[in-house]
């Protein structure tokens, strides 16, 4: 009897060696890819069936998903199509010489990575002026001022931060890596801590019945700070632009390398995407090159000068 497509994505899951948020969203997808198609036989997916799976995608408002959502569930069933194929459950991946979807520039679509969304400086006021508690200021600061992940936050203990250092032990790809504390973030931490009793150890973000925060209600606690504060579209801020500000403010101010490390990027090219939509800190930097030249130039006609008016002082 043939294998039903729910046995294989159980054992696919099962088989991922993936951070939390990716292990997630893979889940989310295929989960949700199943119960669409129902509990059937690989052998009855076809490339029209995963064609009409993906167009007629839908949010939970009966809109038709953004073109990254769309590419986020191809990926997803893609790899997981490739897998089966690799462990012979399947001759053939339904999914060869599908095109994803191209966007619609008429709806202002553009392809996923080429837009970055990030912050202005008084919508990070406003969130943490909305924000309830100290937990709650303490998170969306630490995730604007350090740079680190959301999943990356949540899975802190108190004991991984010592001497200004944040110890990430499970980055992206399960790769340990550090991080920084700035002074504001460092003042709200002590303050958290000190309402907490001053424990030394444990998770650092815990619920009220001390179990560590989810993602689930991180999200919703920064949705409810959120409100009324959306991006120049019309479209709701979201937790993960906290980072993407921490990238974009600093693009350009320091070296891309150095960024690429603060950021946990594997690939420098994620980094670079920030310098490419930091016009201010290019005209910045041309206008401080330009004056730098200026000045270099009177200093130059300065010396070329200072014996003739020496002279000139003398006989005077």
């Amino acid at each position: 009897m043939e294998t039903e497509i729910f046995e294989l994505i159980t054992r696919y899951l099962t088989s991922l060696n993936l951070d939390g948020d990716t292990l997630r969203a893979y889940t989310i997808d295929l989960h949700k890819f199943e119960r669409v198609l129902g509990n059937i036989a690989i052998s009855n997916i076809t490339k029209d069936t995963i064609k009409d799976y993906l167009n007629g995608l839908t949010s939970k408002y009966g809109q038709r998903v953004s073109l990254a959502t769309q590419n986020r569930h191809y990926a997803s069933l893609h790899r997981f199509f490739q897998w089966c194929l690799q462990e012979k459950h399947t001759n053939e991946n339904p999914m060869e010489n599908l095109p994803r979807r191209r966007p619609n520039k008429d709806l202002g679509e553009a392809q996923p990575g080429s837009v970055i969304r990030s912050l202005k400086r008084e919508q990070v006021e406003k969130l943490l002026r909305n924000a309830q508690t100290t937990r709650e200021k303490l998170l969306f600061t630490l995730l604007y001022t350090s740079g680190i992940r959301i999943s990356e936050a949540l899975d802190l203990n108190i004991q991984d931060i010592h001497d200004g250092t944040i110890h990430i032990n499970h980055g992206k790809g399960n790769q340990p890596r550090q991080a920084y504390l700035s002074k504001q973030t460092e003042k709200l931490l002590i303050q958290y801590l000190e309402e907490k009793g001053n424990p030394t150890s444990g998770p650092l973000f815990v619920t009220a019945h001390g179990q560590r925060l989810s993602y689930a209600r991180a999200r919703q606690l920064f949705m409810e700070s959120a409100r009324n504060i959306l991006n120049s579209d019309g479209t709701q801020i979201t937790i993960h632009q906290l980072r993407h500000t921490f990238c974009t403010e600093r693009a350009g101010h320091i070296d891309s390398f150095v960024l690429q490390r603060l950021a946990g990027h594997n690939d420098i090219r994620t980094t670079l995407r920030y310098t490419k939509v930091n016009d201010v800190v290019a005209k910045e930097a041309f206008t401080n090159f330009d004056d730098w030249i200026e000045y270099k130039k009177k200093l130059s006609d300065d010396s070329t000068n200072k014996p003739v008016r020496v002279i000139n002082q003398i006989v005077q």
